[in-house]
């Protein structure tokens, strides 16, 4: 299987945070904010991932034209968006879609600032 990377379009609007680590949801909010400022619409999910043996544990997941991002575990506070294989039938019947709010640019400048200043408190 080929490795799974994000459209050269979804890049292009992450370079600019490529380096900052916000948390598994507020990536989600990111991402949203994003593309909506492009006139693109998402849907946004928390999937469960489960191991041999494992408990289940639960992801952030961006869709955009088919792409999958992955935000991050749900109780991560620093993650990095990365692609993401489309999740199984079985993990899909078991996710809930997820109402993240759609952010103004500001407000996604105002939520980094944050972001960097409780980073090195």
């Amino acid at each position: 299987m080929a490795p799974v990377s994000l459209p050269p379009f979804v890049q292009g609007l992450l370079q600019p945070y490529a380096q900052l680590r916000l948390s598994a949801y507020d990536n989600v909010k990111l991402i949203r904010a994003l593309l909506a400022e492009q006139g693109k619409e998402c849907d946004c999910w928390l999937v469960p991932f489960t191991w041999e043996n494992q408990q289940a544990r639960e992801r952030y997941l961006v869709c955009y034209q088919q792409h999958w991002l992955d935000c991050g575990w749900s109780n991560d506070y620093s993650a990095a968006i990365a692609a993401a294989e489309t999740p199984s039938a079985a993990q899909l019947a078991l996710s809930k879609t997820v109402s993240a709010p759609t952010l103004t640019l500001q407000q996604v400048s105002f939520m980094c600032m944050q972001y960097s200043h409780f980073d090195h408190c």
